[in-house]
């Protein structure tokens, strides 16, 4: 069973999936926006966020984060995520210090939102920044202008904010380093909290993936996308943003909590259609459908489409991929008293010898981390560890 009495705190995410426009390299669940299909969304949501936590204990369930994502969150009535929190705060109670992030698309923000979220206690704002030049922005369907990322600061410090954060693409066709650099400067001039920086990624069965496939679009090569990882992350540190994470930084004491989470196995629930969660040790992921989604809670049941508790081996494998994707990295002490001679194997195996002796893994004061090069062959060696599991 995995919604049962849990007694610490946890996370929420939500997954709004409308959006007025579908990026050509997004593979997120999403369907066009219209008010009257996000009322009978909201509609369920509600019952979806009253079934879950009630199953969560008989007293208000500590909720240490929420983080709203999509789609386009921006685009949310004010009245309906209302009602929402409503149900939220007849279940959970939020903790002292909570921290309720949203994300918002430069072009969709309005001042009414800006506001009316603030004051419903929504305190952090992610703006998809992207870049800042629109020309490399236009092969992948984003819609936005450059006043409308200043707009979309000027709107959230007005309506008080101060924790504003932005997501940051690198790797985009035909991008130069020099590029990159202009991109980082104008972002940190704004003075944002935090910044995600992300290479662009091409996933399967997207109009992007379709476009390099038939010729139309050509991304940078491997060396280059190297060299503006490396070149990037320098820049971040030199303009106060500390790497906590392969593709995140934030000023000191601004780390995402939310994301932390993720990153050190806590448990969250996910609430809407396509959300994924983690509790009582137990992935589970809700249909990626609309119809399907609301069909199944107006019904009373929940809408799960995969279901799976974690086995020792799985449970090792994400400890290792999870941590070691962070600047602390893994934490040797405690992944041996938790997994035993299995973790042990592995911290003294060859693949982390290797890695060592190459320069591209530290060991040093009871942890194992990834150095400036090996952050640039993340994934690589994560994957060469955890084989051995």
């Amino acid at each position: 069973m995995i919604f049962r009495p849990y007694p610490g705190p946890i996370s929420l995410y939500l997954h709004f999936p409308f959006c007025t426009n579908r990026c050509h390299y997004c593979d997120f669940y999403k369907v066009p926006y219209s008010k009257n299909e996000a009322a009978r969304y909201f509609q369920a949501l509600r019952y979806e966020t009253e079934m879950v936590l009630a199953a969560l204990g008989h007293e208000p369930v500590d909720i240490a984060s929420l983080y709203i994502g999509g789609g386009t969150p921006s685009l949310m009535a004010i009245d309906f995520l209302t009602e929402w929190l409503e149900t939220v705060n007849a279940y959970g109670r939020l903790m002292p210090g909570y921290e309720f992030t949203i994300e918002a698309n430069p072009e969709s923000l309005t001042a009414e939102f800006a506001v009316g979220a603030h004051n419903l206690g929504i305190n952090r704002i992610v703006i998809g920044v992207q870049s800042f030049g629109v020309g490399l922005l236009r092969p992948l369907g984003r819609r936005q202008k450059m006043k409308d990322i200043y707009r979309a600061f000027y709107l959230c410090r007005l309506a008080g904010y101060d924790n504003i954060a932005a997501d940051l693409i690198f790797g985009l066709p035909d991008q130069k380093i020099r590029q990159v650099k202009l991109d980082i400067e104008r972002l940190a001039a704004l003075e944002p909290t935090h910044i995600s920086f992300y290479q662009l990624t091409v996933e399967p069965d997207t109009r992007l993936a379709i476009d390099i496939d038939k010729g139309r679009i050509a991304l940078p090569d491997e060396d280059t996308i190297a060299s503006m990882y490396r070149f990037g992350s320098h820049l971040l540190s030199d303009k106060g943003y500390l790497r906590y994470e392969v593709s995140n930084f934030a000023r000191e004491g601004r780390i995402c909590r939310h994301n932390l989470a993720y990153w050190t196995g806590a448990p969250y629930i996910g609430l809407g259609p396509a959300a994924h969660g983690f509790v009582n040790n137990h992935r589970y992921a809700n249909h990626a459908d609309l119809e399907s989604y609301i069909g199944m809670l107006e019904a009373g049941r929940l809408p799960l489409a995969f279901v799976e508790e974690l086995d020792f081996d799985q449970r090792l494998m994400e400890a290792i991929l999870l941590s070691l994707r962070t600047a602390e990295g893994i934490d040797k002490e405690k992944l041996i008293r938790t997994f035993g001679e299995r973790a042990l194997a592995i911290l003294e195996g060859k693949a982390k010898g290797r890695y060592v002796s190459s320069g591209h893994l530290i060991d040093e004061l009871g942890f194992v981390r990834l150095s400036d090069a090996g952050f640039l062959l993340a994934d690589t060696i994560i994957a060469d560890l955890v084989a051995q599991v």
